[in-house]
């Protein structure tokens, strides 16, 4: 594997982020931009804050305890023309952050919270009389409330826009990119390690096991490892926590993985299929044969300078004509947007994002045809040329040779 260091992105990159921005707010007319963010196990609802200042509150969000904390795990950033302040819980967070201009941190014991801190920083520059509100899932009710309630905030000009930080996050750099392909080879490891396991008798929870060794080795973070299996008669475990379990897989079982994670912030997410000590069955083989054609088809069709939502119907009419609802899937979409998080654009037919080249899409089917099920996922790099894979993970399905599982 090639060796990516944490810490690629330079403060010159953050600060260009931060132009960017500056200048979308300058074409609207809004003096600044408030960013929340929630942090802690939660990998993906923090990576507007990070992807401006590298900032990454790590301690979990928590309930309120009155008189002790309030806040853990949340954060906000607020864009001026000439600031950028880092409000947060964590007394590291401005040596941790790059690019910020001041850092209000509340810690210890008090009354404090972030929408009193972030009202006062507003009090301070009453020449912000208009804002663009960047909230997404992280903000809730209850600080919603706390901000529309006071006079500071509610005089002001909102524009609720939580899109606009993730458009710009779009189109990786060229140190994202080198990021998101370290991500990948850490995906394709732990991959190869936990097939690996695989063999009538083994344990799910061992499968997935090699495969967060092989994570956590590698300095990643596992967000998520969702484990499907059904039997040679059809059925499969109800959905339940964790995904895996102890269950011992069984000869001619289709084993489905979606393995998702984090390195340095940024995602893989990655899916494959095998069937267990054996050659697949025809109902197998068209299963997987059809969720890996869906993505190769949508994928060929991703190319710079086309619309997203084309090559979607590609994959779309694929699905319509072997008899199956794509709007009825456990996921309503082609794919995904891939970065610091799950993130739009949505591969959708209805999607009318042009492509360009820097963006990194995640392509993924998962097809359920009689009593089985097979999934198929790869992570692409949209590059001058075409579509490249980041890492051009194998292909771990049996060839039937001929045979099939008894």
């Amino acid at each position: 594997m090639s060796a990516v260091h944490r810490d690629l992105i330079a403060g010159s990159e953050y600060q260009s982020r931060v132009r960017a921005l500056r200048g979308l707010l300058e074409e609207r007319g809004r003096d600044a931009a408030l960013v929340w963010g929630r942090g802690g196990g939660s990998v993906d609802r923090c990576s507007d804050v990070r992807y401006l200042t590298g900032f990454y509150p790590v301690f979990p969000t928590i309930r309120d305890v009155p008189g002790a904390w309030r806040d853990r795990g949340l954060c906000a950033v607020l864009v001026t023309a000439d600031e950028v302040v880092l409000l947060s819980d964590d007394p590291s967070a401005e040596t941790a952050a790059s690019g910020v201009t001041s850092s209000v941190v509340r810690h210890g014991i008090s009354d404090r919270s972030l929408a009193g801190d972030l009202l006062e920083e507003l009090g301070r520059r009453p020449e912000i009389e208009s804002l663009v509100l960047v909230a997404g899932d992280a903000m809730s009710g209850h600080h919603a409330r706390a901000l529309l309630q006071d006079d500071r905030f509610a005089g002001l000009e909102i524009d609720w826009d939580d899109g606009v930080v993730e458009r710009l996050r779009w189109r990786k750099s060229d140190a994202e990119i080198r990021l998101m392909r370290r991500a990948a080879e850490i995906a394709e490891e732990a991959l190869e390690a936990g097939f690996a396991k695989i063999a009538p008798g083994a344990a799910e929870a061992e499968v997935i096991a090699a495969m967060a060794a092989a994570v956590t080795r590698n300095e990643a973070v596992l967000a998520n490892a969702f484990v499907y299996t059904t039997s040679l008669d059809g059925e499969a475990e109800d959905n339940r926590l964790p995904i895996h379990s102890a269950r011992r897989l069984c000869r001619g079982d289709v084993f489905t993985v979606d393995l998702s994670g984090v390195y340095a912030g940024y995602f893989f997410d990655l899916a494959r299929s095998t069937v267990v000590g054996a050659a697949p069955t025809a109902e197998q083989t068209r299963a997987y044969e059809l969720a890996k054609g869906v993505v190769d088809g949508v994928v060929e069709h991703l190319r710079p300078g086309s619309r997203l939502g084309d090559a979607s119907a590609v994959g779309t009419r694929m699905l319509r004509e072997a008899g199956i609802d794509p709007d009825d899937a456990e996921f309503a979409a082609r794919g995904h947007g891939l970065g610091l998080g799950f993130e739009s654009p949505w591969v959708r037919d209805d999607c009318d994002v042009m492509l360009e080249t820097g963006m990194i899409i995640s392509i993924e089917q998962f097809v359920t045809i009689g009593g089985t099920s097979a999934t198929y996922e790869r992570n692409i790099l949209i590059g001058a040329e075409g579509p490249e894979d980041l890492v051009a993970v194998r292909d771990f399905w049996p060839a039937s040779n001929g045979r099939e599982a008894e």
